[in-house]
């Protein structure tokens, strides 16, 4: 299974192809709270140990519009427990403040389009 690392300090502003160029991305979440411990995460979760690193290591102390990355791993490896269940159901009583994920929508035809660009560098690279 994946190995899950969070980008913080509003990562959103980070191309998301750029996030590809690390590894093959099984998965991103990107939470809607406003709580100060979950405002601007960005949850990647990579498909091997590697690529984590990789990116781990390469967005630490880099800065993506004008902000510092805070990019960690993260214990959460299950977002599905992870996440508010009133809020998929329609609507959460403590809204934007509520300490499970609120997770915004990150199209499947976005999610296969990084794979695709990851696996067309990869087999240019291999060629090279």
């Amino acid at each position: 299974s994946g190995h899950p690392f969070a980008v913080g300090n509003t990562a959103c502003c980070i191309p998301l192809q750029e996030l590809s160029k690390f590894g093959a991305i099984e998965d991103i979440v990107v939470p809607d709270n406003v709580c100060e411990h979950l405002l601007g995460n960005v949850y990647v979760k990579y498909g091997d140990y590697d690529s984590a690193e990789r990116a781990l290591k390469k967005l630490q102390g880099r800065y993506y519009g004008g902000r510092l990355l805070l990019p960690e791993y993260t214990p959460v490896t299950d977002y599905g427990v992870a996440k508010c269940r009133q809020h998929e159901e329609g609507g959460c009583s403590r809204g934007g403040l509520c300490n499970f994920l609120h997770i915004k929508k990150v199209s499947k035809s976005l999610k296969r389009e990084l794979l695709r660009e990851y696996c067309r560098k990869n087999k240019k690279q291999r060629h090279a």
